[in-house]
């Protein structure tokens, strides 16, 4: 029992911490076979991603925070779910178009 409770503070803390930054290292893809060509999926991080069908490229709730847009590929499509800032970066949006 005391160590859920030396666990939890430790929880508490980490979660404040903010998520270490995309371009720090690789990030995830993954890769989808479909009749029409492989998709593929970045996860840049948080709710911010990046798909990539047909030489198309769709950007997700793009972040600077979460990712270098600088150089990512430019956007044939943005998608922004909300407005919140962890959502919607116009700098992020000004690099990708």
């Amino acid at each position: 029992m005391q160590r859920a409770f030396l666990l939890l503070p430790l929880l508490l803390l980490s979660s404040l911490l903010p998520p270490p930054l995309a371009g720090q290292g690789a990030m995830q893809e993954d890769v989808i076979q479909t009749s029409e060509g492989d998709l593929t999926i970045t996860f840049i991080g948080h709710g911010t991603l990046m798909f990539r069908h047909g030489g198309k490229v769709i950007h997700v709730d793009p972040v600077g925070r979460e990712g270098d847009y600088t150089i990512l590929p430019d956007a044939d499509l943005i998608l922004v779910t909300h407005e919140h800032g962890d959502h919607l970066d116009a700098d992020a949006i000004r690099e990708i178009l």
